[in-house]
C-alpha cells in the first residue's frame, strides 16, 4: 500500500481510537457506532490519496458493518432467540481492528489480508446463512 506517513498515522490513529471507545463499553450497539468511524476515515482518506488497497478496507469493512447492523436490528426488532452472536464475537472484531491498524502501520501486506479476510468471516456470520453454517461447526473463527 502506497500511503503517505501523514494519511496512514491519519487512518491508524482513528482506528485506535475506535478500538479503545469499543474496548470500553459492554453496549453492543455503541461498539458498532464507533465500529462504523473504520470505514468513514478510509474513504476521507481516499478522497486525499487513492489506493487500490484502501478501497478493499473500506470494502470490507462497511460490508461488515452492514451486515452485523441489519444482524442486529433482526435480533432487537423481532426479538428472535434463535440466532445470536458468537461468545465473544464484539471482542474478536475489537481484537481484529488492533491487528489490522498494525498491518496498515506497518505496511504488512499479508497482515492486512489476513485481517480482512477475518472481518469477512465475521460479517458472513452475521447473514442468516452465515449464522447457520457458524452453529452447523462448519464456519469456525478464532
Amino acid at each position: 500500500m502506497i500511503l503517505s506517513d501523514e494519511n496512514k498515522k491519519i487512518i491508524t490513529q482513528e482506528f485506535f481510537k475506535v478500538y479503545n471507545l469499543m474496548s470500553d463499553t459492554n453496549d453492543i450497539s455503541e461498539k458498532l457506532y464507533y465500529f462504523s468511524a473504520t470505514f468513514a476515515m478510509v474513504s476521507r482518506v481516499l478522497n486525499i490519496q487513492y489506493d487500490p488497497m484502501l478501497v478493499i478496507i473500506r470494502s470490507v469493512l462497511l460490508t461488515s458493518h452492514s451486515n452485523i447492523n441489519s444482524f442486529l436490528s433482526n435480533i432487537i426488532n423481532t426479538k428472535k432467540t434463535f440466532y445470536n452472536f458468537p461468545d465473544n464475537y464484539f471482542k474478536m472484531i475489537e481484537d481484529n481492528l488492533k491487528e489490522l491498524t498494525m498491518a496498515i502501520e506497518q505496511n504488512n501486506k499479508t497482515s492486512i489480508y489476513e485481517a480482512l479476510e477475518k472481518y469477512s468471516v465475521l460479517g458472513y456470520i452475521a447473514t442468516g446463512n452465515g449464522n447457520y453454517l457458524y452453529k452447523k461447526g462448519m464456519l469456525k473463527i478464532d
